[in-house]
């Protein structure tokens, strides 16, 4: 379905139905470059023990690509969040980010914590700290929008994909690494791209790690072994929230649900479980 807000359309994937007693529905958010269909080997392995909703956010994907600012800005994207919730009839629920989606949805929760019965982040932060740290990361953004804008899609994905954060993605089937760089040119625009980064890079963000310790929602850590940046982040982070577990996943890097789904899903199911 298409959900309407402001002149634009944004793709929602649900598998929506009469749902039983107590049934959970988690709300599955996506990285840079991503798109709900990231989600698309990952989501049958649940079953059928939770509702989904997974949705393209703008720029990315099926939604649309405007060019504005404001749709791509943290408040617009969480009050998108909120109207598609209150659109479905869904009063709370669990939400899996991955990356960017992961930044966001704990960005959501900050602002609505009674909205969120649990909060699984992978391989996100809640931003950069330092200032000039934030500042060089800001001027780093700029400059890769100049190169997406010079490029071609093809070349900035090369570029993108051959970052170290991603090299353990070169393990898999050659197959899926071709259809996994194929979908990323067919599901995106230099626009969606350079406005994302723009307005939603780590660069622009407030990073709220002086507000981990104030959300008490139950939150699950999950980061890759093989991803040492995004261990010794969340390894500080789970010592600041008040509820939280982290976990490890041996032999993977950064996307997890794509490296290591049965191992994903298995952690998120356990982690859920528990909380009923």
């Amino acid at each position: 379905m298409f959900f309407s807000t402001e002149g634009i359309s944004i793709f929602v994937k649900k598998n929506f139905r009469k749902a039983k007693p107590g049934e959970q529905t988690i709300f599955f958010l996506h990285g840079f470059g991503g798109s709900s269909n990231d989600w698309k080997d990952t989501l049958p392995l649940f079953g059928t023990k939770f509702q989904f909703i997974a949705i393209d956010l703008p720029g990315f994907g099926k939604s649309s690509k405007p060019q504005k600012d404001k749709f791509y800005r943290t408040d617009f994207l969480i009050q998108l969040i909120d109207d598609i919730l209150n659109e479905l009839g869904v009063s709370n629920c669990a939400f899996v980010g991955y990356s960017m989606g992961g930044r966001l949805a704990l960005h959501f929760t900050n602002k609505f914590p009674e909205k969120v019965t649990a909060l699984i982040l992978e391989s996100s932060s809640p931003g950069i700290r330092s200032e000039s740290e934030q500042l060089q990361r800001k001027k780093n953004d700029a400059e890769l929008i100049s190169f997406i804008n010079a490029s071609s899609l093809e070349d900035f994905f090369t570029l993108w994909q051959n970052q170290s954060l991603f090299a353990s993605q070169k393990k898999l089937p050659i197959e899926k690494q071709h259809a996994l760089f194929e979908t990323k040119i067919t599901s995106n625009s230099k626009t969606g791209l350079t406005y994302s980064l723009k307005n939603f890079g780590q660069g622009e963000m407030v990073n709220l790690w002086n507000k981990l310790s104030e959300i008490n929602n139950p939150v699950l850590l999950l980061s890759g072994e093989l991803d040492t940046k995004y261990s010794a982040i969340q390894n500080e982070m789970n010592k600041l929230f008040p509820n939280s577990t982290h976990k490890i996943i041996e032999a993977a890097g950064h996307n997890l649900h794509l490296e290591k789904p049965q191992v994903f899903v298995n952690l998120v199911e356990e982690f859920l479980q528990i909380l009923k």
